[in-house]
């Protein structure tokens, strides 16, 4: 893409962004200081959580039509008003409701709208390198799951209270959009010839009549479901089922190992491509997972697979962007990968309640272990016949009339 811009000066920025979006992942540090100041029910507060991540595909639709019309920036701004404004509010609420309007739906949409647009903003800077850009540019957000954390503790040292905590989260993050949005632009329009056209291009409404979509639609599903068990209650299984006495230490390595994760699974999609890395990483968070089961009540074990499955959960999310534009062109990236995205709202509304709720009925979390291997094996599977499916199709577009 002709650009006179420093293209790398762009996604640093875009990266700093994803600092303050991955302050959301953080929730597993907030939840037992909320219960034990609120004394709310684990597997309902779960639900804000849950909440959170169900709207995010909502605002992605209408934040991937911006982008596609060279809006990009707007999308980003406009999300990171509304993610930090949840945070603030989040701050002033006492009850589970209110927690549900400003950190579940408040921050949600806010999360979504700028997720999409700084994501996909900046791909369409990349097209030589989506795999690298994407690892890059989400790596942010693994980051920026540890600073919250690390702040969040600080404030509550100050404060001795989590929504004071929130509070000042949210703040520092609004402090930071509105510092960072002066280094960012808008990738050109789809129709405005920065962005050259490809056979495989397809607006969002061919991509839903497409096989493809659905296939993928599900993996993504069964993937996000096996890396929101541990990243939404990774403090909680480690404390109630493998002997730590805080859950702080382990949300911040598997942040950092997310971090690390996503930089390493984007350099591996470029080599191996995107179905054979998916693979790979489906396969290596079921080992992850068949260890926990197997040295149950190993602080060390529990570390190790914490911060594996961590570290192969940052596979997907990177892998994803680039198969969809892979399977239905980078033109119309933004709004095809917000309806995408839906896949990934599925396995994260589902993971925190089932976890959080076959932990409360029978006192371990082992089935979910288990079902997140079966899903798993599913998924696996239907990489497979989704590359085999998708390779034919391509070579009927590319076969001469």
């Amino acid at each position: 893409m002709a650009t006179s811009i420093n293209r790398w000066g762009m996604l640093a920025a875009h990266v700093c962004i994803n600092f303050v979006l991955g302050g959301v992942y953080a929730f597993s540090f907030f939840k037992t200081p909320m219960m034990e100041q609120y004394h709310w029910d684990p597997a309902t507060l779960a639900l804000a959580f849950s909440i959170n991540m169900g709207i995010i595909p909502i605002p992605m639709i209408w934040g991937g039509k911006l982008i596609d019309n060279g809006k990009g920036k707007q999308a980003i701004v406009i999300g990171g008003i509304l993610f930090s404004a949840g945070f603030i509010l989040s701050g002033f609420v006492t009850t589970l409701p209110g927690l549900f309007i400003t950190y579940g739906l408040v921050a949600g949409l806010g999360s979504g709208l700028a997720f999409t647009g700084n994501l996909n903003n900046i791909l369409k800077f990349f097209p030589d390198r989506r795999g690298l850009a994407s690892g890059i540019v989400l790596a942010g957000v693994g980051c920026g799951t540890l600073i919250c954390t690390r702040l969040a503790e600080y404030f509550m040292g100050l404060t001795q209270d989590i929504s004071q905590a929130l509070l000042y989260l949210g703040v520092v993050y609004l402090v930071v959009i509105f510092i960072v949005q002066f280094f960012i632009r808008s990738a050109p329009a789809k129709d405005s010839g920065g962005i050259a056209a490809s056979p495989m291009d397809k607006d969002y409404r061919m991509m839903l009549k497409d096989t493809r979509f659905w296939l993928l639609f599900a993996i993504l599903g069964l993937g996000v479901f096996s890396g929101m068990v541990i990243s939404s209650t990774s403090a909680q299984i480690g404390m109630a089922q493998y002997g730590l006495a805080s859950g702080a230490l382990v949300v911040s390595l598997v942040s950092i190992f997310n971090s690390v994760g996503r930089l390493f699974w984007g350099g591996v999609t470029d080599k191996l491509g995107g179905y054979n890395t998916l693979v790979v990483v489906y396969l290596f968070t079921c080992l992850c997972f068949a260890l926990l089961l197997a040295f149950n009540g190993n602080t060390a074990v529990f570390y190790c697979c914490a911060l594996g499955v961590g570290f192969a959960y940052a596979g997907i999310l990177v892998i994803f962007p680039g198969l969809t534009s892979q399977n239905f062109g980078m033109r119309n990236q933004g709004l095809n990968y917000g309806f995408m995205y839906f896949g990934f709202a599925v396995g994260a509304v589902i993971a925190p309640y089932v976890t959080s709720a076959m932990d409360k009925y029978t006192g371990s979390y082992n089935p979910v272990f288990i079902l997140t291997i079966v899903l798993l094996l599913v998924g696996v599977v239907l990489t497979m016949v989704t590359k085999s499916y998708a390779t034919k199709i391509v070579q009927k577009i590319n076969q001469p009339v």
